[in-house]
């Protein structure tokens, strides 16, 4: 259950930039960092929804943030899944975002982004190797 980030913050922001470069427009550069301060990525969100960046793009950060793995046992040790958030499991989907498309944002997931550095923490400790 303990889960440290192998690479450097600084090497892992190069690689999910790299991603980003690849498969985002450059409006939502922004958005590839492994932020892991609540409040620093809780201005990152809210800067997002007032950005050319929209929320349709998502999926494709988030997918650059997890390199194709699946941190879903991470965020769900560092309970993204917890019943006082009153959401099921539905933030893990967040976790995994080669599985399933994030699609539409909904209200029920405002309580999954407002856990970003959470999901944050959990991609960057779940690269393991170049």
């Amino acid at each position: 259950m303990n889960y440290y980030p192998c690479t450097s913050k600084s090497v892992a922001n190069k690689l999910f930039s790299s991603c980003c470069e690849l498969y985002l427009p450059p409006e939502c550069h922004f958005m590839c960092s492994y932020e892991t301060d609540q409040a620093k990525a809780k201005e990152m969100l809210v800067s997002m929804t007032k950005s050319e960046c929209s929320f349709k793009y998502l999926s494709s950060i988030l997918y650059c943030a997890s390199q194709n793995r699946d941190n879903r046992q991470c965020c769900a040790d560092l309970d993204l899944n917890a019943s006082q958030l009153m959401v099921g499991s539905r933030c893990l989907r967040f976790c995994d975002p080669s599985g399933v498309s994030i699609g539409k944002i909904t209200k029920e997931d405002v309580t999954c982004l407002y856990n970003w550095n959470v999901m944050m923490y959990c991609h960057h400790s779940g690269i393991r190797e170049m």
